[in-house]
């Protein structure tokens, strides 16, 4: 039954409540790195049309988030707000990982996109509603920073989870691509019901308004209202600037390893490098966060990827050590920049949430959800044209200039996503002292 928000949540309740965490990353891992050369390479589709179908997708999501997280905030049942549409969320992720993971060579596109879309109208009834219940689980300012750092400290465990038997198979030479993606698929149906059963089971959902949710605005009114913040706004701002990064790096990574570095069947476990240097940095930038403040450390962290992304152009051909010594130095900044965004974005709504007397929070996180999501698959989209259009095939020999774009389109979108995001952080509103609920939270402490 729904409760008042609490000031912090024990360690294991709050990864029990991270846990849905792992089904996002086993969607999103494998739709961002694997899925791309499998529809290219095994189900046979054109470099263009994989491109052209993962933006149709996010183009999807932009009109289901925004509809899903106003309805998780208008229609209160006895049940609450938001476990509702998790619940309804399983079917649709474990039809459509079944016939999106497990497709046959031949696929026609029309198919394949069909279960793309149920699969993500899935994952966005289950990642909305559980966003807009992080953002309103806490009302002190360090906790909901704590919250947010630990669903991206899940997401970064989620990574070794997800890929790691992949990438023994890949590097043993015992599965081909379909073979890794089945695997993955496997862990993805296993997940989904898993994860939402604990945390419905275990973690309460805090108490609202119910009248004042039923006069909830329609959504263009509503979201209308939520954009004439202008603190928000750059927060949205530099959430597309990190997707479409992101999604540019991970879109061309196996094709970076493989194909421009000269490191066949290493992509998977080097992959494993970032998650692993990510779980040991998080609580640390958690800890910097505490000293300078979310905006300081944010332009830190735009720094270090700015400063980093161009050694990809340096890199030897056929180096591991060198490759690996990179992506360590790389991913000490990972994730760190979506725990600060999404902890402004939780300071934001929850301040809105007090003067109107009502959760907004479900809107809230879809709209800078749907903002991550459309910019990744622009950032995806683009990088694989960009790379068709230079003369790139990833199931035939190439020419040097093809293998230098691959470089290209790996690493410069970060180098200028991180300097734009400097910029325009510079910008951003200092913020207020922060005021802590619990004395027990002055004391810097890690993540979990």
């Amino acid at each position: 039954m729904p409760t008042e928000p609490i000031s912090r949540l024990g360690w294991i309740k709050l990864g029990i409540f991270s846990s849905p965490v792992l089904v996002f990353q086993a969607i999103e891992l494998p739709w961002r790195m694997f899925l791309p050369p499998f529809f290219s390479e095994t189900i046979g589709l054109s470099l263009v049309a994989t491109g052209a179908l993962m933006m149709w997708i996010r183009l999807f999501d932009m009109v289901a988030d925004p509809l899903v997280g106003w309805a998780s905030d208008r229609f209160p049942t006895r049940f609450g707000l938001r476990r509702p549409w998790m619940v309804a969320s399983l079917p649709l992720i474990v039809a459509g990982t079944w016939h999106v993971f497990f497709a046959s060579p031949g696929t026609d596109i029309s198919t394949i996109a069909v279960w793309c879309a149920a699969m993500h109208l899935g994952y966005t009834l289950m990642v909305v509603p559980h966003g807009g219940w992080g953002l309103e689980l806490s009302d002190d300012y360090h906790e909901r920073t704590r919250i947010m750092g630990a669903k991206v400290w899940f997401a970064a465990a989620g990574m070794p989870l997800i890929i790691l038997l992949p990438a023994v198979l890949e590097r043993l030479s015992l599965a081909n691509r379909a073979g890794q993606v089945a695997t993955m698929g496997w862990i993805l149906i296993l997940l989904a019901p898993l994860s939402v059963l604990l945390v419905l089971y275990a973690i309460p959902e805090p108490g609202g308004n119910h009248t004042a949710a039923r006069q909830t605005a329609s959504p263009a009114r509503q979201f209308a209202a939520i954009l004439a913040d202008p603190a928000l706004v750059k927060v949205l701002v530099l959430y597309a600037l990190v997707g479409l990064a992101d999604a540019s790096n991970a879109g061309t990574f196996v094709f970076f390893v493989e194909r421009a570095i000269g490191l066949d069947r290493m992509a998977g476990m080097l992959m494993l490098i970032q998650s692993l240097v990510a779980l040991v940095a998080l609580p640390v930038w958690f800890c910097v966060s505490r000293r300078l403040g979310k905006r300081g450390t944010l332009v830190l962290v735009f720094a270090w990827n700015a400063l980093l992304a161009p050694l990809a152009l340096l890199l030897p051909a056929g180096n591991a050590w060198l490759l690996g010594g990179f992506l360590c130095l790389r991913s000490v900044s990972w994730g760190a920049d979506y725990m600060l965004l999404r902890a402004l974005v939780a300071d934001i709504a929850g301040r809105r949430g007090q003067s109107e007397g009502a959760s907004r929070s479900g809107s809230y996180y879809a709209l800078f959800n749907v903002t991550l999501k459309l910019a990744a698959g622009l950032g995806i989209g683009a990088a694989l044209w960009l790379l068709a259009h230079a003369g790139f095939s990833p199931s035939a020999p190439n020419a040097t200039a093809a293998l230098e774009a691959v470089r290209l389109v790996y690493a410069l979108p970060s180098c200028l996503a991180g300097l734009v995001g400097v910029a325009i952080t510079l910008l951003y509103p200092s913020e207020r002292p922060a005021r802590v609920r619990d004395p027990s939270l002055a004391v810097s402490r890690p993540i979990l």
